[in-house]
């Protein structure tokens, strides 16, 4: 099969990167639009954002924040920013993406900044945020850990476990925001963490899981640090059905060798 270079006429309005054009014929070019659509993975898409713009009080019920443990009325908002508490809280709370999801990929990027009265420290690092299925299944569960150097914390992840599986490398001051995005991949059962210019992954594999939403939780570490949580987006990335891509890719094929 020959796949013929032309002067003009690309499908991409011009000239492409890998200088493949179509023939002026416009059943070619739909063919051709159709094979690279389904040849390419689709960015990942934001399904909600969260800028946390309520009137401070009570996080749920607003923006659709849903409680599905503790006590209402513990996790809360102020001055735009969503208060969570690892020395007194106890309320926990999801944002729903509005889909139950049972292949792809999930994200949540968020800031963060914490505080404490003194380095993190000690055995006991509650997790503070997570990806939550339709009960009480969380994954990428994402805790604020002790520091491997003159920091005063550093984060960690584990797939499922209530103890992160792999810590970054890279320790964070208290009161200095921090862009934080957590991944969870339901094909492959891994979870990602990515902050400071690093990224980890955890090291159990769970597969078979529903994601329906993101989670803050609040409990009592160790450190009884706050957590405060802002811009939060989340978004999913799908995985074309291979079915579907290898019909499309068929057809095109057919198509050229009937051209040549």
């Amino acid at each position: 099969m020959l796949i013929r270079k032309c002067e003009r006429d690309s499908i991409f309005g011009t000239r492409p990167a890998l200088n493949i054009c179509v023939p002026k014929n416009q059943a070619m070019k739909n063919y051709f639009a159709i094979f690279f659509g389904l040849a390419a993975l689709a960015p990942a898409a934001i399904v909600k954002t969260d800028d946390f713009t309520y009137s401070d009080g009570a996080l749920v019920p607003n923006g659709d924040w849903a409680l599905h443990s503790g006590n209402a009325g513990t996790l809360t908002v102020a001055s735009g920013a969503v208060q969570v508490s690892q020395d007194s809280g106890s309320e926990d709370a999801n944002l729903g993406f509005g889909f139950s999801y049972t292949t792809g990929i999930v994200s949540a990027s968020f800031d963060i900044t914490v505080t404490a009265a003194a380095t993190v420290a000690g055995g006991d690092y509650e997790y503070f945020a997570h990806f939550k299925d339709g009960g009480n299944g969380f994954r990428a569960r994402t805790d604020i850990v002790a520091p491997s150097g003159t920091g005063d914390f550093s984060l960690g992840i584990a797939t499922s476990s209530s103890t992160a599986e792999t810590t970054l490398p890279t320790d964070f001051t208290f009161g200095n925001t921090v862009p934080v995005m957590i991944v969870f991949d339901i094909d492959t059962g891994l979870a990602t963490l990515t902050a400071g210019g690093n990224t980890i992954s955890s090291t159990t594999v769970s597969l078979g899981n529903t994601v329906e939403s993101f989670g803050l939780r609040q409990s009592n570490s160790s450190s009884d640090e706050l957590i405060v949580v802002d811009n939060l987006t989340l978004s999913y990335e799908g995985v074309p059905e291979p079915s579907t891509a290898l019909l499309g890719s068929f057809a095109l094929l057919g198509l050229l060798r009937r051209k040549r």
